[in-house]
């Protein structure tokens, strides 16, 4: 079986298009010609038809039919559709109706160079994976250009690649050919046992409607792309070939040379197989040279593949953080490795880097909001939760900078201002740090069950987000928000037990005999919160909620022991801004 490899590499260059070009050979013998083009041009077509040995060339575009059918003003639902073929002239370019070449048509043109034999070029540009949309034949007057898209050096019979098309091609298959010029080109039988290869296109009957495209039906069309933002993507792969077979995935270099800014980095990417049980799809790296995924697929199975695009890895020589918009691409390709089509399908994967928003925008950086409802208790000196007969819901909003770090807070304010070059931007705003007077719009996350004497409260030992995160304060005994206080009845405040001997200030259990201490007492606290982590979260598989339980325990609010409040608790990330003005 065919070893498939991956080779990954970057290619970093001023136009946006280039950076996932792949090349496709064609050859023009002399007079008629059909040619399926697999890529789009980064020339245009003046330039591109300007170095071949045609006057005219016919541009039919075999998915012109996929236009939505609509109701006309009578009523009827005459189908309204694009002209399947335009048309480039070289002595008549205003009446040239081809403004640039797509990916997947079928050109027709006649070598003028009958006696300089087969003309060769290579074309330069953005490949999609093929789309057809079939036409029922009509006594053999209804006929489909379709062209055939191999693996380099294969050669099948056009039985062969069309096995699993699910209307009958009956015995009507044609070449293109001719020789006279100025004449119309002759439709030559196809005889059985003939070959075709890579980017022929022959003439087809068709005893039905049919959008079958070839064995292999990749989508998105037009490939993968990041973006200057997006760290996840899927690649999916449907076996439309009629029986099983083996597909493989295959990362290919682009036609460009490396920017120098942006080095050869297998790292950054991750792949895995979204059909499979999630416990048994874990991320894997793509190392370098290797295989990137294969897969056998029954009939009509569909396979997704999801890429994950670590950004905080995207950096240039040294570590160096590198501009913003800096494209980057590869090549994707889809291999029919053992169903006898040979069949292949390319589409770029692409992305632009994001400047150094990358590391300060990464999952998980940003402010999350966790809601819990608490509901459970757990008594002094048991181990066992107790349902209670309400609840508490609580709000709890949660910072993570750039480095990691974790703070609670008890509020923190998003606010938005225009800077000198006019951009604008937001920032959050937390502690002490007063929001500028000339923001223009602002917006405030507060908790109410947190002591507004302690408005930044940082995790224990620093904090994981994944593996759970504690935080520890404590509410002074005349803090605003402490649970002891009781403000409408002053005869309780600063007494003994015994609510007539004054108490002194401190936390000693001597001081009382009940089981609730008096207000002269501070309350220890704890927050405890635990998420429901898969294992598979990261900078490339970004998840926006999680689910968890928040615990909260108070110490020494009672004689007999610590309590213990729990309950259900769902995370959100409402800003991926790592970065928290705190003074």
């Amino acid at each position: 079986m065919k070893k498939l490899v991956i080779l990954l590499s970057l290619c970093a260059l001023a136009p946006r298009a280039a950076a996932q070009c792949a090349a496709q050979s064609i050859a023009l013998k002399p007079g008629w010609n059909a040619v399926y083009v697999e890529v789009s041009p980064e020339a245009g077509p003046d330039e591109v038809f300007a170095q071949w040995p045609v006057d005219s060339v016919g541009v039919y575009d075999p998915a012109a039919f996929l236009a939505t059918r609509q109701f006309s003003a009578d009523g009827g639902t005459e189908g309204l559709v694009s002209s399947p073929i335009l048309m480039w002239n070289r002595d008549y370019r205003e009446a040239s109706s081809v403004d640039r070449i797509p990916a997947g048509v079928v050109c027709l043109c006649f070598n003028t160079n009958l006696a300089g034999g087969t003309f060769r070029a290579t074309l330069v540009g953005v490949p999609a994976a093929p789309r057809t949309t079939w036409h029922a034949s009509d006594g053999g007057d209804v006929l489909n250009y379709f062209g055939f898209s191999l693996q380099p050096g294969a050669s099948v019979t056009p039985e062969a690649y069309l096995a699993g098309f699910d209307a009958r091609t009956g015995d009507t298959m044609l070449r293109i050919g001719g020789k006279t010029r100025g004449e119309p080109p002759s439709r030559l039988p196809f005889y059985a046992g003939g070959t075709v290869s890579d980017g022929e296109a022959l003439l087809v009957g068709a005893s039905d409607l049919s959008d079958w495209s070839g064995a292999l039906f990749v989508s998105p069309q037009t490939g993968l792309d990041f973006g200057s933002s997006g760290t996840r993507a899927t690649l999916s792969v449907r076996n439309d070939g009629g029986a099983p077979r083996t597909v493989a995935l295959e990362l290919g270099r682009a036609v460009r040379e490396l920017d120098p800014r942006l080095p050869f980095s297998s790292a950054f990417l991750r792949w895995r197989d979204e059909d499979v049980a999630r416990t048994n799809a874990a991320w894997r790296t793509a190392d370098g040279l290797g295989e990137v995924a294969r897969k056998r697929l029954d009939a009509g199975e569909t396979w997704r593949v999801a890429f994950g695009l670590d950004r905080t890895k995207l950096a240039g020589a040294g570590g160096a953080a590198l501009p913003l918009g800096v494209p980057f691409g590869a090549l994707l390709t889809a291999l029919d490795l053992d169903g006898g089509t040979a069949m292949k399908s390319v589409v770029p994967l692409r992305g632009e880097t994001a400047g150094t928003d990358a590391a300060r925008t990464a999952w998980p950086a940003g402010l999350w909001v966790a809601e819990a409802e608490l509901d459970h208790v757990v008594a002094p000196g048991s181990t066992a939760a107790t349902e209670t007969g309400g609840s508490a819901k609580i709000r709890l909003p949660i910072h993570i900078d750039e480095h990691g770090a974790i703070r609670l807070l008890q509020r923190v304010v998003a606010a938005g201002e225009t800077a000198s070059d006019g951009t604008f931007a937001y920032r959050l705003y937390a502690g002490a740090a007063q929001v500028p007077t000339t923001a223009s719009e602002t917006l405030r996350v507060s908790s109410v069950v947190l002591p507004t004497e302690t408005p930044v409260v940082a995790a224990e030992d620093g904090g994981n987000i994944s593996e759970g995160v504690s935080f520890a304060f404590t509410v002074a005994a005349d803090g605003a928000t402490s649970l002891l206080r009781h403000p409408l009845h002053p005869q309780h405040d600063g007494l003994r037990w015994d609510f007539a001997t004054p108490a002194p200030s401190g936390d000693d259990f001597a001081n009382y005999r009940g089981d609730v201490k008096p207000e002269t007492f501070s309350v220890s606290c704890r927050i405890d919160l635990k998420l429901d982590m898969d294992g598979g979260e990261a900078a490339w598989n970004p998840e926006g909620t999680k689910s968890g339980t928040c615990t909260w325990t108070f110490s020494n609010l009672m004689r007999q022991g610590d309590v213990k409040l729990s309950g259900a608790m769902t995370v959100k990330r409402i800003s991926p801004l790592a970065e928290l003005v705190l003074e």
